[in-house]
């Protein structure tokens, strides 16, 4: 597992041993909500967040080092 970034409302992280064949990342709030998120089209996978923008800075920042985050979760899911 990598802890990849964090915020003072989330964390985004990348697990290993996933059994996934999609590219993704868990995004981990302060609260107890998680969500799933694909790297590659930002649909999520799995979660819940209420109110549903406090996702938004989190998706940004994905989007902002997505090729980063696919590779570790490669180098991760070998």
């Amino acid at each position: 597992m990598t802890t990849a970034h964090g915020e003072s409302d989330w964390r985004i992280r990348i697990n290993g041993g996933e059994e996934h064949s999609i590219p993704h990342a868990h995004i981990l709030f302060r609260d107890g909500f998680r969500v799933s998120v694909a790297l590659d089209s930002l649909k999520i996978l799995a979660g819940i967040v209420r109110p549903q923008k406090r996702i938004e800075p989190a998706v940004a920042w994905i989007v902002a080092h997505r090729d980063e985050l696919i590779a570790e979760y490669r180098r991760l899911n070998q």
